[in-house]
């Protein structure tokens, strides 16, 4: 057997493990239109947007007299990338997929994506990338663009977000009242700012009873608040699409030391080492007072009976923002918000891409500008208490169900897309986990982890993306 048709053999065993997911090649009933769209929704989400669907499909045929079949096929969320991979190989891959935003520019440098900016139903729609960004989150939709030899484009549309916020134990927290105000701190409210946090903790940390203030991560994607915060880019790409890196600065100093800190401070549980209790496990335990964690928690944490409450993530000290020069993250808040103003944040979620073999791409965007649309974002949010991606659905917001989405709307306000570098998987395993877990050891100091971490990332992953960047004809 060829090795083509290995990979096609292979291929195709993989799109039977899909289960629900059938063949995409199937027929279509004479006269009628077909996109199929793969997607990761939970139960609850899949039922909603099946019905979304028939109201798009309606809406479709009532205005362009055909038969449309939107079909809806199920693929887990941390499959659809390797699934998608595979499916490429054997040319069956599906219209649409609601990918991890993490993934979209590693689809987009291998060719395997629509440029959606391109696109006759994106500009009669949005017209150009900079009026659509203005209708969404910013982050959200900042994870769909990529630059490629220098030139940014739209590679993924956002249709699902979420962002990290700092959970604390308003229990824990009124157990130290008296400690708490005695040191001047308010036990009604979280801490806004690192040095704050500290003070806090000082308080709340029991070690005797195995209660600390704090747990943090050793893995990249939860500390990227740190980076955003303290305006470390992580690339810079020049004119010619060549990416350079930007972690060895002052900033990227900055935000090391603030982490240190706080781990060197004693608040700290050691949630980082890879044979603790992790800060969710820990928080959902009442061993860590603070967390940082996302929407996904949210019922856990309320089915274990916890009294806790949802805050923005602690801003750097009005110093470090003086010394760095730090802009805030949301010049509009900072009359109302004052020092968060500079809290960050990363985002997640799943961002709609369009495959290159979709026989329709203009009807694919049509589908996912229907679904981003204000009323349908609006009945998505009040119905699942999502977060709308389409800005025009924040307003007058009945969130009463669902009294945190609230809260995690203002952090992604303030929130910063995941750099845009492709291997991110590489990104995180092999140049920044290695790294952490020397710096928290106290093994290195963050002048060294940040330098390490900008060759390896140049060995690693820019080096490669530059050398295929340099034999692409422009």
């Amino acid at each position: 057997m060829t090795a083509r048709l290995l990979r096609i053999a292979a291929a195709a065993l993989s799109l039977l493990a899909l289960g629900s997911c059938g063949d995409p090649r199937g027929k279509v009933p004479e006269g009628a239109v077909r996109i199929q769209i793969w997607q990761a929704f939970n139960t609850e989400e899949t039922a909603v947007f099946r019905e979304i669907m028939n109201d798009f499909e309606k809406e479709w045929e009532s205005k362009n007299g055909k038969n449309l079949i939107v079909d809806l096929q199920y693929v887990a969320y941390n499959d659809m990338f390797t699934k998608l991979k595979t499916a490429a190989m054997a040319d069956i891959t599906p219209d649409v997929a609601f990918l991890d935003a993490i993934k979209v520019t590693d689809m987009s440098f291998g060719k395997g994506l629509v440029r959606l900016d391109e696109l006759e139903s994106f500009k009669r729609d949005f017209g150009t990338i900079e009026t659509a960004r203005e209708q969404f989150v910013g982050a959200s939709f900042d994870a769909g663009l990529v630059n490629r030899l220098g030139e940014t484009g739209l590679y993924g549309f956002p249709v699902q977000t979420t962002t990290v916020s700092l959970f604390w134990n308003r229990e824990i927290f009124r157990n130290k009242a008296t400690e708490l105000r005695a040191a001047g701190l308010d036990p009604n409210r979280a801490p806004r700012d690192w040095d704050e946090m500290v003070a806090y903790g000082k308080v709340l940390t029991d070690t005797q009873r195995g209660v600390y203030a704090f747990g943090t991560y050793g893995s990249l994607w939860f500390n990227f608040p740190f980076f955003n915060m303290y305006g470390v880019g992580f690339v810079k790409y020049d004119e010619q699409g060549v990416g350079h890196p930007d972690i060895d600065t002052p900033n990227g100093i900055a935000a090391m030391t603030r982490i240190l800190a706080i781990v060197n401070s004693g608040v700290e549980g050691g949630a980082w080492k890879r044979s603790a209790l992790g800060p969710d496990a820990g928080f959902l335990n009442r061993n860590y007072a603070m967390a940082l964690s996302g929407p996904w928690n949210v019922e856990n944490f309320t089915n274990a009976g916890l009294d806790f409450d949802v805050a923005l993530i602690p801003a750097p000290t009005q110093a470090e923002i003086d010394a760095l020069g730090l802009p805030p993250s949301d010049p509009e808040l900072v009359e109302s918000l004052g020092i968060q103003a500079w809290s960050s944040s990363n985002v997640g979620g799943q961002t709609g891409v369009i495959l290159r073999s979709s026989k329709d791409p203009d009807l694919a965007f049509q589908m996912l500008s229907y679904f981003t649309s204000e009323p349908v974002q609006r009945r998505w949010s009040t119905t699942l208490g999502q977060i709308p991606v389409r800005l025009a659905a924040w307003e007058n917001l009945d969130m009463t169900k669902y009294p945190y989405v609230p809260k995690f709307m203002l952090q992604l306000r303030l929130a910063k897309r995941i750099p845009q570098i492709p291997l991110y998987g590489t990104l995180e395993s092999d140049v920044f986990n290695p790294q952490i877990d020397l710096l928290l050891q106290n093994r290195q100091t963050p002048a060294e982890m940040v330098e390490k971490m900008e060759a390896s990332m140049q060995r690693r992953i820019l080096d490669r993306i530059n050398e295929a960047a340099e034999r692409t004809p422009r």
